[in-house]
């Protein structure tokens, strides 16, 4: 018994992790935000001297078409940017959960595993039925681990592929 609760002490604080992560994604989104606008100041007097520059008349409408489609860019750049640390951080708090499962399930294991248990049949049927539902739910974090990890790989190359 002694050695799971020096499990229990090991066991790191999960919301610790997640304080700090939504600590720095929000440095990060600050971060990004201050780029942006920094970017947005620049490209706005770059706009505004192009536009001084021009003498014929005709050439303003072309510049203007061409200066608000590259601040449209501009913005869904930023967007796109904004979304995928969004998408990291969740993903992040995702498996912050699931090691906090996988965790949760060894304690669990060695608990069932406790000498003072195994000698009541009672005990050893629940302990067969409780057995079989962790591996039942491992089997289920698993596939669903597989599947997250799949479906950010896709949203990574989307993302990748649409800022290009």
């Amino acid at each position: 018994m002694k050695a799971t609760v020096e499990q229990v002490k090991v066991i790191p604080n999960r919301t610790m992790e997640i304080a700090n992560l939504y600590h720095k994604q929000s440095l990060e989104l600050i971060n990004l935000a201050l780029t942006h606008n920094k970017k947005a100041i620049e490209a706005s007097h770059n706009r505004a001297t192009e536009l001084l520059q021009v003498k014929d008349t005709k050439n303003i409408h072309e510049l203007v078409t061409a200066h608000m489609s590259s601040q449209v860019r501009d913005y869904l750049s930023f967007a796109t940017e904004a979304y995928q640390l969004g998408f990291y951080a969740h993903s992040e708090v995702a498996n912050i959960f699931q090691q906090q499962i996988i965790d949760n399930r060894a304690l669990t294991n060695e608990m069932l595993k406790h000498h003072a248990l195994a000698g009541n049949p009672v005990s050893s049927m629940a302990l067969s039925i409780v057995n079989s539902a962790l591996h039942t739910s491992q089997s289920v974090i698993d596939s669903a681990k597989a599947a997250a990890s799949k479906t950010a790989e896709l949203a990574k190359s989307a993302l990748l592929n649409k800022s290009k």
